[in-house]
């Protein structure tokens, strides 16, 4: 649009000194119409192609439960072993943790039997993925996804409830809990460098946790 002394133009179409003529009437805001679209259409491809470059997510591809010293005792069970209260009863192989106690992550309660609980990943590997670990190679998605520090111990129906929700979309109901978790999550995030997503930090900031 340029504007000068007697009117302005649109594009190809003039406005005449003296008079507006019906064909610019009606084309000049057809013209501007046209233009927005295109613009619209050129955004709205671009995203499409960075969201067509990024992996889809595959939880295969965050390999988990690794037995990486070959003890026979992957993460999950060392995860158990190490964080019951009470020496723990294992299988006859002595691979598989049956009982011991632990504290549940999210709410206050104490667990004794090993099938009954999920060893969560705190940060959920489909969040990650979709905030900067799409781009990671192989060992780096091993190591987030076997990480003690991104794992806890919680009864399944939890583990169930929290799914792939970040802590916008879920958090524990008591305070204290909430606050614990609201505070690994963004040390987690740090630590891998995982971005903060706008409903993240406003669930940050509104939580008054310190």
């Amino acid at each position: 649009m340029t504007g000068g002394r007697g009117g302005f133009s649109i594009g190809p179409f003039r406005r005449l000194p003296e008079t507006l003529s019906s064909t610019d009437a009606v084309y000049s805001p057809y013209t501007f119409f046209m233009k927005t679209l295109i613009a619209v259409l050129v955004v709205l491809f671009s995203c499409t192609q960075e969201l067509a470059k990024k992996p889809k997510y595959d939880r295969k591809a965050y390999p988990h439960w690794s037995d990486l010293d070959k003890d026979c005792q992957n993460t999950r069970q060392e995860i158990l072993i190490s964080r019951s209260l009470t020496p723990v009863e294992l299988n006859r192989k002595g691979c598989t943790v049956v009982r011991g106690e632990w504290k549940d992550y999210y709410y206050p309660q104490v667990h004794t039997q090993a099938k009954a609980v999920d060893i969560d990943h705190l940060i959920p590997l489909k969040h990650a993925h979709e905030v900067g670990a799409s781009g990671w190679g192989r060992a780096q998605r091993e190591a987030f996804a076997n990480d003690p520090d991104n794992l806890v111990i919680t009864e399944r129906r939890y583990n169930r409830q929290k799914g792939a929700k970040s802590i916008a979309q879920w958090l524990p109901v008591g305070r204290d809990y909430a606050c614990r978790y609201i505070q690994d999550w963004v040390r987690l995030k740090k630590k891998y460098q995982l971005a903060l997503t706008p409903p993240e930090q406003n669930t940050i900031d509104a939580s008054g946790c310190p």
